[in-house]
């Protein structure tokens, strides 16, 4: 800003020190600034004036060049209200900022977009959280499209075909490109991958190769085959799991080879018969036959969990005949760190199979010294496990627990971590415990602050519908009382917000 840097200088040595300039006094003449004959309140005004000039903003360049343009827009594409709107004020605004993805699939299942005046601010923010940017992409509507696409600041944002050569790009450009070009012809994108293998940065290559997980098919078996003798392990290991989620490719069958070798379910226990030394064909096949092995395993036993980690774990149900928790339960009994159930876990992320999903969630849930949950692969497993699967699996539990949930276990973090609505009756099961605990029925000593965190996740999880039922039945002259008030009156004002946000959304723009 114009002289403020000077201004600030001054008033920091004083004016006796440091008089006005002439150059700056006659920038404050001319901006209408009223002086006076005394320096220093010629310098508070000169101040006052400042700090109102920011407040009200910058001045804006004058738009030399045409104006773009605009487009006829549709009444079809309705905006939402103003009372809708003013309920996404407060969202962005930091007080409810959890319920954004809740407004935002209201906004479309009641068939309109985000109001135009809340675009630019939105837009902006999306620059530096993506996850924003995902969660309200699908509802800027052609209007929001096109205002997007006038500011090049803004146009990264949506997903178009980047603007490059593929000779030409390098780095996170010719990732992009890569991605938008199998999005829509993946024979061309594996086709320009090919032609530029042998050159490509060896420490990209592993990145490369897994954006042909976008349409993945036969068609890649060929160059993904050639990728398994790469120099770099991180690449061979992409083009393994990349060929193992190809059904019927030649290493998938080769894999299940392998495993039939070594692994033999009899008389209901898991045998493994381990190669002494290293197979060679493994190691062609993407083995890793050296470095660091998985937990507690021998190296014999870490070449098997390759294996076993990228094959689809429905191979124990079609060799074996084992029900999902029966095979996770056999399993787990061969060793007490659960490396075998972390395989089964991979494979299940792996190839997107939700009934292994689900059935490793419940083992989780009824094996109370169980800690594979607790890796990354495990948690990112509960936290995409669908609502139907949580319903199923949470609710009889919750039922039958009597105590409060311990802030380690699985379903405590089932209950934070997974974003999937709750039902009346789940909500219920989680909230009664607690409130027993506050009218005095259990330890009043226990140490239950991540209840915090759950009350919470009840506030943005349950119906809203609820909240006349929550808001009764607490004991308010317990002792515990006092010390949980706030944390029960924050759930119940997050409850009577997204209440008034629903009924926005019936109400007509």
């Amino acid at each position: 800003m114009k002289h403020l840097e000077e201004l600030q200088t001054l008033l920091l040595l004083g004016t006796d020190q440091t008089p006005l300039g002439e150059e700056l006094l006659q920038y404050l003449q001319a901006e209408g600034v009223a002086l006076t004959d005394l320096p220093e309140n010629s310098a508070g005004m000169a101040m006052v004036y400042f700090r109102q000039w920011r407040r009200a903003g910058f001045s804006l360049e004058e738009w030399k060049g045409e104006l773009p343009v605009t487009e006829n827009y549709t009444q079809s594409e309705l905006e939402c209200s103003a009372a809708s709107a003013r309920c996404l004020q407060e969202i962005l605004g930091g007080k409810y900022s959890d319920a954004l993805g809740e407004w935002v699939n209201l906004l479309l299942q009641a068939q309109q977009v985000l109001p135009r005046e809340a675009l630019p601010a939105l837009f902006q923010r999306s620059l530096s959280d993506p996850e924003l940017w995902e969660t309200i992409r699908v509802a800027i509507g052609s209007r929001g499209k096109w205002l997007l696409l006038q500011n090049p600041v803004w146009q990264p944002l949506w997903e178009t075909s980047p603007k490059t050569d593929w000779n030409t790009s390098t780095g996170a450009a010719r990732l992009a490109l890569l991605r938008s070009i199998r999005k829509h012809d993946p024979a061309l994108g594996l086709k320009e991958l090919q032609s530029s293998w042998e050159t490509e940065d060896p420490g990209q290559k592993a990145a490369l190769l897994a954006e042909l997980n976008q349409g993945l098919s036969l068609q890649d078996e060929t160059f993904l085959e050639h990728c398994l003798q790469d120099r770099r392990k991180e690449t061979r290991q992409v083009a393994a799991e990349l060929l193992a989620r190809i059904p019927n490719s030649g290493l998938f069958q080769r894999y299940l080879g392998y495993l039939q070798a070594c692994v033999e379910v009899k008389d209901n226990k898991v045998i493994l018969n381990l190669p002494s030394e290293a197979p060679e064909t493994w190691r062609k096949d993407g083995v890793e036959m050296g470095g660091k092995a998985p937990f507690s395993f021998t190296q014999r036993s870490a070449w098997v969990f390759q294996l076993m980690r990228r094959l689809p774990p429905q191979y124990w149900q079609s060799e074996w005949g084992l029900a999902p928790l029966q095979a996770i339960h056999l399993f787990a009994q061969q060793d007490r760190e659960e490396s075998w159930v972390q395989a089964l876990t991979d494979a299940s992320l792996l190839h997107h199979d939700l009934v292994w999903q689900a059935a490793l969630a419940e083992w989780w849930l009824n094996q109370p010294g169980a800690s594979s949950w607790q890796t990354t692969p495990g948690r990112h497993l509960l936290q995409m496990l669908p609502g139907d699967s949580l319903q199923q699996l949470l609710l009889p539990f919750l039922q039958k627990q009597s105590y409060l949930l311990e802030e380690d276990h699985v379903a405590t973090y089932l209950l934070c971590a997974n974003p999937q609505p709750w039902s009346e009756e789940l909500s219920m099961a989680v909230l009664q415990p607690f409130k027993r605990y506050l009218a005095g029925a259990d330890n009043p000593f226990w140490n239950i602050w991540h209840y915090t965190r759950i009350l919470k996740a009840l506030a943005y999880h349950c119906p809203p519908g609820l909240y006349a039922t929550l808001n009764g039945g607490w004991n308010v002259d317990s002792p515990l009382w006092q010390r949980w008030q706030g944390e029960v009156e924050r759930m119940l004002a997050v409850l009577q917000f997204r209440a008034k946000m629903q009924q926005t959304f019936q109400q007509t723009a």
